[in-house]
């Protein structure tokens, strides 16, 4: 059975979203850096996978007017000298030992790149591989990850309206809705179904204390002092 990293910590965890991107730009060793510097418990933050094989932190599929998927790492290195792949982010985080990682695979439905096993293969042999936990609003993706790595635990992200039933029929360990989809009921629904919560994007303070009060399991925000308020 896959164990969420977060299972025996105090709820709820804070995570920084795509880093701190109130204090530099998102998704950058900056960024990540200063998550670690407030003290929060972690982060989480976006992969993608360019035409050579590389697993990049980027949010969009698009730099440019170009799919990362149709770029070279060095072709997208060029557009934003800034990118980190994968394994920097992974060795950046590597010696703050308590520090988690929500790894969000960015795929789109039926695209078949190698990306889903690729990602699992890397947490797999990663000597924190305890502390990460892999999320996508893909269920197809997911589905690939759990029969690849079944012992990687996994979060089914979604908005707009609950299809959470999709995390239950393929057996995760937790749901990331959008905030507003946040109900007393609701949490209280997925805990009875043995599903942790995770929420996003939360950024006023009383929309923090408010989900917190409901019994979300996590927050990603993008500002430290909003989420640490909960404390």
């Amino acid at each position: 059975m896959a164990v969420l990293p977060f299972s025996d910590r105090r709820r709820p965890v804070l995570l920084g979203h795509r880093g701190l991107p109130k204090v530099a730009d998102g998704n950058t060793r900056a960024a990540f850096q200063a998550a670690i510097a407030a003290g929060l418990d972690g982060i989480e933050t976006d992969v993608q996978r360019t035409k050579d094989g590389v697993l990049v932190i980027h949010h969009d599929f698009v730099v440019g007017l170009r799919l990362i998927a149709d770029m070279t790492f060095d072709e997208l290195k060029e557009q934003r000298p800034e990118i980190l792949s994968l394994q920097e982010l992974l060795e950046l985080l590597e010696p703050h030992e308590d520090f988690l990682i929500n790894l969000e695979l960015k795929s789109i439905p039926g695209m078949e790149d190698g990306r889903a096993h690729e990602l699992a293969d890397v947490v797999a042999a990663w000597p924190g591989r305890g502390r990460v936990w892999i999320s996508s609003y893909d269920p197809a993706a997911l589905l690939k990850v759990r029969e690849h790595r079944p012992e990687i635990p996994l979060a089914y992200l979604f908005r707009v309206y609950d299809t959470s039933r999709m995390a239950e029929l393929l057996g995760l360990e937790a749901v990331h809705p959008e905030f507003r989809l946040l109900t007393e009921e609701r949490v209280a629904h997925w805990h009875k179904k043995g599903l942790a919560v995770g929420t996003w994007t939360v950024n006023e303070a009383e929309v923090a204390r408010r989900v917190a009060a409901m019994g979300a399991d996590v927050l990603m925000g993008d500002d430290a002092e909003v989420l640490l308020s909960v404390r």
